[in-house]
C-alpha cells in the first residue's frame, strides 16, 4: 500500500471513530473541502476535525463509511465509500427525522507532501433525501 492511500485510509477511519488528536500528521496546513466551507470558513487540520464533528452531530455516533474501492494516480486517490448513518441533527435546515439511511459517494484527493490537501466529495444527495422521507427546512432555513 502506498503512502498516499495509508493516509486516505486514516482520514476514512478518523470518519468512522471520531477520533481526530493525530489528524496533522496526514491532513496538510492548506487542506481544503470547499463542501465544507458552506458550513465553516476553516482550513487546514482543524476544518478537518470539524468536518468530522459534523458528520458525528449529524448522522449519529454510529455512523460509519464503508469502503468499496481505493484507486490512486500520481498524487490522486479516488475513494468510493458508502455512508451508513442516522438523521439525529440539523442537517442544512433540516431538523433530525431519526430515520437509517446509506448512500454511495466518490471522494478525489490529491495528497502534497505526503498529507491530504485537496478533497472534493460527491455524496448521493438525492437517494439520501429520499431515505429521510423528502423534509422540508425549517422556517428559518439554513442561514444563521
Amino acid at each position: 500500500m502506498s503512502m498516499n492511500t495509508a493516509a486516505v485510509q486514516r482520514m476514512i477511519k478518523a470518519y468512522n471513530t471520531g477520533e481526530v488528536d493525530d489528524v496533522a500528521e496526514y491532513i496538510h496546513p492548506e487542506y481544503l473541502n470547499p463542501a465544507s466551507l458552506e458550513h465553516m470558513d476553516l482550513r487546514g487540520p482543524e476544518a478537518f476535525a470539524m468536518a468530522v464533528k459534523w458528520l458525528k452531530m449529524t448522522f449519529s455516533e454510529e455512523c460509519h463509511l464503508d469502503t468499496i474501492k481505493l484507486a490512486e494516480r500520481g498524487d490522486w486517490v479516488r475513494a468510493h465509500l458508502v455512508l451508513y448513518g442516522r438523521h439525529v441533527g440539523n442537517l442544512v435546515g433540516m431538523a433530525p427525522t431519526g430515520r437509517k439511511f446509506s448512500g454511495e459517494q466518490i471522494h478525489l484527493i490529491r495528497l502534497v507532501d505526503g498529507k491530504i490537501r485537496d478533497h472534493r466529495d460527491w455524496p448521493d444527495y438525492l437517494g439520501t433525501y429520499r431515505q429521510l422521507d423528502e423534509p422540508w427546512p425549517e422556517p428559518a432555513g439554513w442561514r444563521p
